[in-house]
């Protein structure tokens, strides 16, 4: 829970015009009227109004709202869940109060409002929930507070100037790729000590004949020879290290709109988007290292990327999230101007496709063994041959393409080519 005392944006206080009213209107008549019972009245009234003005006051200074979280996740079609925190730090209480917080632009939200009365030195907590059915960052808030004196004579609306940061991730959906030539999707143990890890050591054992003189773990059999008072080859400790597999995955999201079709363009770019998502939490569940190049037109230089490095994850669905693919200026170009084999050289083509040049300029600088990986519309020959000279800097290449035509298992340089569903809850 955030602790932190909110600011308020803004407060407003019902009924300043009736006190300076009853103010005007009733101290004459006090001073001007002998009257004992008229004075008497006088000061009454003007003692209630004063008082309930005060109390007023004395509630807005000591009521506090503290958001439970900053910033909230969540995938697409679910429910999030936020909880404000509604505090009464004063001595008296407050009556018939009214909290409520903005659901900001989710269309379908309950709960929202509470109507509760407190005691002094009290709080209380509003829960509420609300629907995510797109992806893309969203403000949830400000919170408000209604409320007035016991009698009711001045009334307050407290606005809260903190919000809270919501982040809807593409819809969650199962892929299923097949490791090319044996190389694992993530970070696996392995039996064979060729990859053993030496930033992950296992455990110690006995010198053996044979051993590496750089494995033996000279402090630990330092201190073991001291106990026994001698130092024989049989006291000397070797570090066995954890084998593992790891190939590290970089994921090519083409998201230019201008290389989609313009019949089905939001369900292609939409789809593909989900499908390097389902890439992203696949990997990261076989505790893979992971990074991603987003191009799009739309992005400050064409693009955006993320080295493939351990714990990416949650910047990289962020960056999907918020990904606004439609600022990219449309040009209407045939269905088939990209998947035809019309351009004679692959010149061409790279100059046609820029994500095909960004993906050359991006797979000469990734890890021994990367498995690069790209998802989006379908290239064309040319293009998959110009791609293929990526193999040279040891690269894995694999291709996950929408389209609405059935395609062959492979491309030309025997590169994987996976075709997308274009419905459904699996990807491939």
């Amino acid at each position: 829970m955030n602790k932190s005392s909110p600011d308020w944006e803004m407060i407003t206080i019902y009924g300043k015009g009736f006190l300076v009213a009853g103010i005007v209107f009733l101290v004459p008549l006090f001073l001007f009227i002998p009257s004992v019972i008229c004075q008497f009245i006088c000061l009454f009234v003007l003692f209630i109004l004063t008082g309930s003005r005060l109390y007023s006051e004395y509630i807005i200074r000591n009521i506090k709202i503290y958001r439970g979280d900053s910033e909230l996740r969540v995938f697409r079609h679910e429910w999030v869940r936020v909880e404000l925190k509604i505090e009464n730090q004063g001595l008296l209480p407050v009556f018939m109060m009214v909290a409520g917080d903005s659901p900001g632009s989710l269309p379908l939200f309950r709960n929202n409002k509470t109507l509760c009365t407190m005691s002094r030195r009290a709080w209380t907590i509003l829960v509420w929930e609300g629907h995510c059915p797109e992806r893309g960052e969203f403000s949830l808030g400000p919170a408000h507070i209604e409320g007035a004196d016991p009698l009711g004579l001045f009334p307050f609306r407290l606005t809260a100037r903190e919000t809270t940061r919501l982040f809807v991730y593409p819809i969650y959906r199962s892929i299923s790729v097949k490791p090319p030539g044996g190389i694992p999707l993530g970070r696996i143990i392995s039996s064979n000590p060729l990859f053993e890890d030496i930033t992950h050591r296992r455990s110690l054992r006995p010198y053996h004949k044979g051993d590496e003189l750089r494995r033996i773990n000279w402090k630990v059999s330092a201190r073991m020879a001291a106990a026994h008072n001698k130092a024989e080859t049989g006291d000397l400790m070797v570090n066995e290290y954890e084998p593992r597999a790891s190939y590290p995955l970089m994921i090519f999201l083409n998201a230019d709109r201008n290389e989609y079709p313009f019949r089905r363009q939001t369900d292609f770019i939409e789809r593909t988007i989900e499908a390097a998502a389902a890439l992203c939490l696949r990997a990261s569940l076989e505790r893979q290292e992971l990074g991603i190049v987003i191009y799009c037109p739309s992005l400050e230089g064409g693009m955006s990327v993320i080295a493939p490095a351990a714990f990416t994850l949650v910047p990289i669905l962020e960056r999907l999230a918020i990904l606004d693919w439609k600022k990219t200026p449309f040009t209407e170009r045939p269905h088939n101007e990209f998947a035809d084999n019309s351009y004679g050289n692959t010149k061409s083509i790279v100059s046609v496709h820029g994500c095909v040049r960004a993906m050359l300029d991006q797979g000469k600088y990734l890890p021994y063994g990367t498995r690069f990986f790209y998802t989006g519309t379908d290239l064309g020959d040319e293009a998959y041959i110009s791609l293929d000279s990526l193999k040279r800097y040891h690269l894995s290449l694999e291709y996950l393409i929408i389209d609405d035509r059935s395609m062959p298992f492979l491309v030309p340089g025997n590169s994987r080519r996976y075709q997308m569903k274009e419905k459904g809850h699996e990807i491939v």
